[in-house]
C-alpha cells in the first residue's frame, strides 16, 4: 500500500512541476507542444509501474521465449517441407526418366523406333500416362541406298507394311499395359510419317 502512495505522490509532484512549466512558456504558439510533451510524460509516469510488473515477471519472458521457439519451429518446418518438395521433384524426374528408358528397351529391335517418349507420374509416384511418338525404323546395311517409293493407288503405303507396323505398336501397347498395369487410354502412341 505504501508503494501505491509513493507512486501517487510522484505523479502529483510531476503534474505540479509540469503545470508550472506551462506558465513559463514565452510564446503562446509553443504552448500546445509543451502541453503535448506534458501529457506524454504523465502517461509514461502512470504506466511505468504497471509495465514494470508485467515485464519483470518471469512468466512474461518465458511466454516470449515460448512464442519465439514455436515461430522458429514453424520456419524450420516450412524449410523442411520446401526441401522435401524440391527433392521429391528431383526423384520424380529421375523415376520418369527410368520408366522412359525401360519402355525404349521394350521397343528395341522392332520395326519402328521411338522418337519421343514422355512418362507422367502422380504425386504418389504412380504412372499416370505414357505418350510416345514413333517412326518407322530404317534398316541399316553396308550399302547406301536412296529411298525408293513405289506409287500405289492414292499414294499410300502398302497395306501389309501398315498392318505389320500397327501390329507391332499394338504388341508394345499390350506389353506396357501389362507391365505397368495401365488402362488403354493412359497409353498414347502417335505414328510419325
Amino acid at each position: 500500500m505504501e508503494a501505491i502512495l509513493e507512486w501517487m505522490k510522484g505523479i502529483v509532484i510531476l503534474f505540479v512541476v509540469l503545470s508550472a512549466l506551462m506558465y513559463l512558456v514565452p510564446k503562446a504558439q509553443y504552448k500546445k507542444y509543451i502541453q503535448f510533451f506534458m501529457e506524454m510524460v504523465l502517461v509514461i509516469a502512470v504506466i511505468s509501474p504497471i509495465s514494470k510488473v508485467i515485464y519483470a515477471s518471469e512468466d512474461f519472458e518465458e511466454k516470449i521465449r515460448y512464442s519465439q521457439f514455436w515461430q522458429e519451429m514453424e520456419n524450420v518446418q516450412m524449410d523442411v517441407e520446401k526441401m522435401d518438395f524440391i527433392q521429391s521433384d528431383y526423384h520424380r524426374a529421375e523415376y520418369e526418366t527410368a520408366i522412359e528408358e525401360d519402355i525404349r528397351l521394350m521397343a528395341e529391335g522392332k520395326e519402328y523406333e521411338i522418337d519421343q517418349i514422355d512418362a507422367a507420374l502422380s504425386d504418389k509416384y504412380e504412372l499416370e500416362s505414357v505418350t510416345m511418338v514413333v517412326k518407322r525404323a530404317k534398316e541399316e546395311s553396308g550399302w547406301e541406298v536412296e529411298d525408293i517409293s513405289v506409287d500405289t493407288i492414292g499414294g499410300e503405303e502398302s497395306l501389309a507394311e501398315k498392318a505389320i507396323l500397327e501390329q507391332g505398336l499394338s504388341e508394345l501397347r499390350k506389353e506396357i499395359r501389362s507391365f505397368y498395369q495401365l488402362e488403354e487410354e493412359q497409353i498414347v502412341i502417335r505414328l510419325e510419317e
